[in-house]
């Protein structure tokens, strides 16, 4: 019974991964393999439908009602909590972008970058400023299209070639920080949803500052080596129109105000004040209408802004919170075939060596789950949301198992050619997708390792 359960499980995931390669929507695919997926379970081993409605007796008609119940169940739950806090984020982001906060912010950020006389230590200087500024700016297209306005014209400028400037601004990958999604949505799998301050500094800034220190390390040798060899076979030889910088029309003291949900939650966190991110953008929402108002003495303007922050919230709906939903339900039936638990439990019996397995495999099926779907967010939740059942049996936190796997999605998104962040730089650059991910994956999968070894130590 045992081994059916593992090959249900594998052929229920192939069939899923295939269908998500030919372009079908994910959401779409999520949501009915996962009904097909708790049907099946409760068919083959007897496992119940998670249901908030209960029945006297269990019949085909009332299993196919309590599948959608549990739809309705995990609607309710997401939008009540991750879904929100990720919407009043994106709404508070888009205000930054509307009012030219985030792009002045990211026009002076460059400025110190243009006194570095070496090229490859401007590329490892603009990483390292890239990474700074996600921790406001969350969204990796979005992070991607203001370096592309304020920093790519001026490492053209400085000879570096077109290849390598995308390749290296591509690398500005990981989600972290207390505003993102994915962070926040890791808090809510392993049950710390009022956390995520703590799980930041307590875990994953030691997972990102690995990641920047080594990248920002390896940038300047990687690169110059592939231009030199670029070099070599005459293909160095690119006639580049440099773009025109622009300054933001906006204050300067506007830089500041893409900090505020960041300062407002670390002070908060640090004076033991009960304070949630949703609240907390809000509040710098408010903040921001005010200085507007003084600005522009125009309360019709503050409509405008309005509803630039609610088309947001409706956009990363579609875009992002209707795919956790429907992979937590994908998730759900999944755990329910019962192949991953047998698979666990065998892993878990194996002694010291059992932890290290199981981070590996499951990060670099997340890594390569990323790559194929384009959306570190989709592979993310399908099989995030399994870690911490594991990471019961292997006897740890589940963050330790949680937290690779989240940026192991990020390093995935990276080296996917069909990932969103990825065909802006490759369409602003007229470069191939391809050509940037290959440049680049060397880059990602050692990046991977040192991913696997900082969650490890998390167990020493």
């Amino acid at each position: 019974m045992q081994s059916l359960q593992i090959l249900f499980t594998l052929i229920g995931v192939a069939i899923v991964a295939y269908l998500v390669l030919k372009n079908y929507n994910p959401i779409f695919i999520f949501f009915f393999s996962g009904i097909i997926f708790l049907m099946s379970a409760y068919y083959l081993s007897g496992v119940p439908i998670p249901s908030s409605v209960k029945h006297t007796e269990a019949t085909f008609l009332s299993n196919i009602m309590d599948s959608f119940v549990f739809i309705s169940d995990t609607f309710k739950k997401n939008l009540a909590g991750v879904g929100l806090i990720i919407m009043s984020v994106a709404g508070f982001a888009a205000l930054m972008k509307h009012i030219n906060a985030s792009a002045k912010l990211a026009y002076l950020a460059n400025k110190p970058l243009a006194k570095v006389k070496n090229k490859y230590l401007v590329l490892s200087g603009t990483f390292v400023v890239g990474m700074a500024l996600k921790i406001v700016i969350s969204s990796y297209a979005g992070l991607l299209i203001l370096l592309l306005a304020c920093i790519y014209p001026v490492l053209l400028a400085l000879k570096i070639r077109p290849i390598t400037a995308v390749s290296v601004l591509s690398l500005i990958a990981l989600d972290y920080g207390p505003k993102d999604g994915n962070s926040i949505n890791m808090a809510e799998m392993v049950g710390q949803k009022d956390n995520v301050i703590g799980l930041f500094l307590n875990y994953q800034i030691y997972s990102v500052i690995a990641y920047v220190v080594l990248i920002a390390v390896l940038i300047p040798f990687y690169f110059s080596f592939m231009d030199k060899r670029d070099r070599i076979k005459g293909i160095n030889n690119e006639e580049v129109e440099i773009p025109k910088i622009e300054n933001p029309q906006c204050p300067t003291y506007y830089i500041f105000l893409p900090w505020l949900p960041i300062v407002f939650l670390f002070v908060a966190y640090f004076l033991q004040v009960k304070l949630d991110v949703i609240t907390a953008n809000f509040i710098s929402i408010a903040i921001v209408f005010i200085l507007e108002y003084a600005r522009h003495r125009n309360a019709k303007k503050l409509g405008e802004d309005m509803v630039v922050i609610i088309k947001a919230m409706a956009d990363i709906f579609i875009s992002v919170v209707s795919i956790i939903i429907a992979a937590s339900v994908f998730a759900e039936g999944i755990k329910a075939l019962g192949g991953i638990g047998i698979v666990a439990n065998a892993i878990s019996s194996m002694g010291a060596s059992a932890v290290i397995l199981s981070i590996a495999l499951l990060s670099f099926i997340v890594y390569f789950a990323s790559v194929i779907m384009g959306s570190g967010i989709a592979a993310f939740n399908a099989f995030g949301r399994l870690a911490p059942d594991i990471a019961a049996k292997l006897h740890i936190e589940p963050i330790v198992l949680v937290l690779p796997i989240e940026i192991a999605s990020c390093l995935g998104r990276a080296a996917s050619p069909i990932a969103g962040g990825i065909l802006v730089l490759a369409g602003f650059s007229k470069i191939s997708p391809i050509a940037i991910v290959k440049r680049t994956t060397p880059l990602l999968l050692v990046a991977m390792l040192v991913n696997i070894i900082v969650a490890w130590s998390f167990t020493w």
